[in-house]
């Protein structure tokens, strides 16, 4: 099995880049859609308490925190989440942003009305691990929301892999380097998803599961590469 500390020796080196892709995520109309997109599917309340996990450079908290919620924001990685409080600052907002295992938190039963996480599940060494704990974290009525896609499923599926036949030019920066050693064995890259979330959910004991398949139309609409992609970010969605 591959190692936490492994992935975030990997990751510590993006926080610049990731950084520049924000900003230009935040000069975008995107951020709206993906605020619109997560508190839409979020419990309703007027204001939550919500857990960004994986915050990366720190997105999800600026943009949730614009619409009044008390934001944390975890990563593994130190560099992230240096970048997102400085992002986070800059963007006039405030958050609490803290390095830590989103598969083992320091949070107490019940502190949080949603989680949200964004291309983080495909990484982890033990994502059911991390379901589970997710689970803890949510208070009565509280929402999981995950966002993802199936990233290495062409490795070990031979329909998906006639399906993005002819997109190998767009794949191919999928498996630079480390990253294509690490993806032929993380946990995620050969499950069918969404479907097995939406299994793993229920087995936890979430009441209520659900899944949007393609937010290519929602999030990016006619413009940018993702738009040509034939891998398509879904949502994942889960009620405690």
């Amino acid at each position: 099995m591959i190692t936490n500390e492994r992935i975030k020796n990997y990751w510590e080196d993006y926080a610049d880049m990731f950084t520049e892709t924000l900003r230009r995520e935040i000069a975008s109309s995107r951020p709206e859609a993906w605020r619109e997109l997560i508190l839409s599917n979020g419990p309703g309340r007027e204001h939550m308490r919500i857990l960004d996990v994986g915050t990366g450079p720190g997105l999800f908290p600026i943009i949730l925190s614009q619409a009044g919620h008390e934001v944390t924001g975890i990563d593994i990685t130190e560099n992230m989440i240096a970048r997102a409080r400085e992002n986070v600052a800059q963007a006039g907002q405030k958050a609490t942003l803290l390095t830590m295992d989103s598969q083992v938190t320091t949070f107490p039963d019940g502190s949080f009305d949603m989680v949200v996480c964004r291309n983080l599940t495909w990484t982890l060494p033990d994502p059911p691990k991390a379901y589970r704990e997710w689970y803890r974290l949510l208070n009565r009525g509280g929402r999981l929301i995950v966002f993802d896609a199936c990233w290495y499923l062409w490795l070990f599926d031979e329909e998906e892999r006639r399906r993005v036949a002819g997109y190998e030019e767009s794949l191919n920066g999928l498996m630079e380097g480390e990253l294509d050693e690490m993806s032929r064995q993380l946990f995620m890259s050969d499950k069918h998803r969404p479907q097995w979330d939406l299994e793993e959910l229920s087995r936890i004991g979430f009441r209520r599961v659900f899944a949007e398949l393609d937010l290519t139309d929602r999030i990016w609409g006619e413009a940018g590469p993702e738009k040509k992609s034939p891998l398509k970010e879904f949502l994942v969605g889960a009620e405690k």
